[in-house]
């Protein structure tokens, strides 16, 4: 790594460094390869078989990292507080739902992640139980999904929106895709969660009994990250309305 670079972000597992225009993601060697490789493969086949504005990546697997076009701009959450701009609800709903125009990707199929994920799980078997009863009720559909959408995901570069992180994304259901944003807006912008999921059904006329169905499922789902320790008792209430 040069020393001209300059470090832009920190996260749980990568840093973020800016150098000549390009943004690169670094991971520590503890970071598995082909979980790096993974998710560029996510990247790459959205930008090859969609239209919508992602950031080009490439994988430089010797240093253990991702370039990628660097967004001179924020997030769409930063925007809301800096620009006190008032559409940003109406932005985020618009961008999630052409997300899931797209279909057919070759991508992982999101009910085959999601079950197995839960059966290798160590959670309380009530709880695992209730959730893979959730999913079999779930149609199984193959729409692109982006599974971490929300405020932070989306970078505003004073001219367009880029979606951004992607290694989550899979084919699927778009009513998981809605319950995932749901319980992740419930735990950092609670006052926008209810706003969201009324103004996404009224967009797309999506039936609201089959997005609260999966509201318990993917808020178990997300009993099984690790940045929910103190979101817990909230996420089991959500499990429980089911």
């Amino acid at each position: 790594m040069t020393m001209k670079r300059k470090l832009v972000g920190k996260g749980a597992v990568s840093n973020i460094y800016l150098d000549n225009g390009f943004a690169y993601k670094v991971y520590s060697e503890e970071y598995p390869l082909d979980w790096i490789e993974y998710e560029v493969n996510i990247q790459r086949e959205v930008i090859q078989k969609t239209k919508l504005r992602v950031p080009n990546v490439e994988f430089l697997k010797n240093n253990r990292e991702i370039k990628m076009d660097y967004i001179d701009g924020y997030t769409l959450g930063e925007r809301m507080r800096k620009e006190k701009y008032k559409a940003s609800l109406d932005d985020l709903v618009a961008i999630q739902l052409s997300i899931h125009q797209y279909s057919h990707l070759n991508l992982p199929q999101s009910h085959e992640v999601f079950q197995k994920q839960l059966e290798e799980s160590d959670l309380d078997e009530s709880l695992k139980n209730k959730a893979l009863k959730i999913l079999q009720q779930i149609q199984i559909k193959q729409n692109l999904c982006h599974f971490d959408f929300h405020f932070l995901n989306i970078m505003y570069d004073h001219k367009d929106y880029y979606i951004i992180d992607w290694v989550n994304a899979k084919l699927g259901n778009p009513t998981m895709d809605i319950a995932r944003t749901y319980v992740i807006l419930k735990q950092y912008a609670q006052r926008l969660a209810n706003r969201y999921l009324k103004l996404i059904v009224e967009k797309e006329n999506f039936n609201i009994d089959e997005i609260r169905l999966a509201i318990p499922l993917m808020a178990t789902l997300r009993l099984l990250e690790d940045d929910t320790v103190s979101f817990r008792d909230t996420l089991l209430e959500l499990i429980q309305s089911y």
